[in-house]
């Protein structure tokens, strides 16, 4: 039977972890407009007076005492964090309630989504790994990022994008028009990142026209959900991918991801 080696497996997480925690707060502070704030900077549990860290260690201490049933491939079961929420209070590290046996499970699987969200950062995917990390909190706010974020540059010069535009501009040539307003739906999928930020987004196009030149903005909409098997394909690193497998079942289910919305504001001009 293979066990797990604690060593090797917290010194990767820890490794993510750290790399994470100074790169996605980074990216943020590139724009003008931004308002994300990373989750893990503020990972403290008010219900557990303890951080999603603190967590982990529990879980792990109680998984090392069971090495008979415990492998690389079964550490994380439903049965496991069940028994491990039983072991938590008959241990006293938290009250015998269900807000309680709920809230340091949750904290587990956050923790270790902290890997995923280090692992995406750090293989380029700034804008997946940046809205996961967002996820990662009871009531994350909706996000809105203006027309001179990088989230905007970035769809801007998405195939998607310049399709929408082009399509505008065929549409306006040629007839008399100074405004015009058009919706719809696409998937942004042209690149890796996009397709594990968004995905499939609403949008609405407003161009005015004046002295011969149309400012068209486009606004898109979407509602984060995190798609477990878009984030498998992705990725490469053994450890990201081991929290992928053991750990996204659960996530939203039980509440660890938490979906909020997202507006992107893209700006551009053209003339006829």
């Amino acid at each position: 039977m293979k066990f797990i080696n604690w060593s090797k497996f917290l010194s990767c997480i820890m490794a993510f972890v750290m790399m994470m925690m100074c790169a996605v707060p980074a990216f943020a502070a590139e724009t003008s407009d931004e308002v994300y704030v990373s989750s893990t900077a503020n990972d403290f549990n008010e219900t557990i007076q303890m951080t999603d860290e603190q967590a982990l260690e529990y879980f792990k201490a109680f998984l090392a005492s069971q090495p008979s049933v415990v492998t690389d491939e079964n550490y994380i079961t439903q049965e496991n964090l069940n028994a491990f929420a039983q072991y938590a209070v008959d241990e006293g590290i938290i009250a015998d309630t269900a807000e309680q046996r709920g809230a340091i499970t949750k904290a587990i699987v956050r923790a270790e989504f902290a890997v995923v969200v280090a692992g995406g950062d750090l293989a380029g995917f700034d804008t997946a790994a940046a809205l996961l990390d967002h996820s990662l909190q009871d009531s994350p706010s909706d996000l809105s990022y203006g027309s001179t974020s990088s989230y905007a540059t970035q769809i801007l010069n998405s195939s998607e994008c310049k399709k929408i535009i082009s399509d505008f501009k065929a549409y306006v040539k040629g007839k008399n028009l100074s405004a015009r307003t058009t919706s719809g739906s696409t998937t942004l999928n042209s690149t890796t990142d996009l397709h594990l930020a968004y995905n499939k987004v609403s949008y609405v196009a407003s161009g005015t026209k004046s002295n011969g030149t149309w400012t068209l903005t486009i606004k898109f909409k979407d509602t984060y959900d995190f798609e477990k098997q878009a984030w498998e394909n992705a990725m490469t690193d053994n450890v990201v991918v081991t929290a992928l497998n053991n750990y996204a079942a659960y996530a939203q289910d039980i509440g660890a991801i938490v979906p909020f919305g997202i507006t992107v504001t893209v700006k551009t001009t053209f003339t006829e």
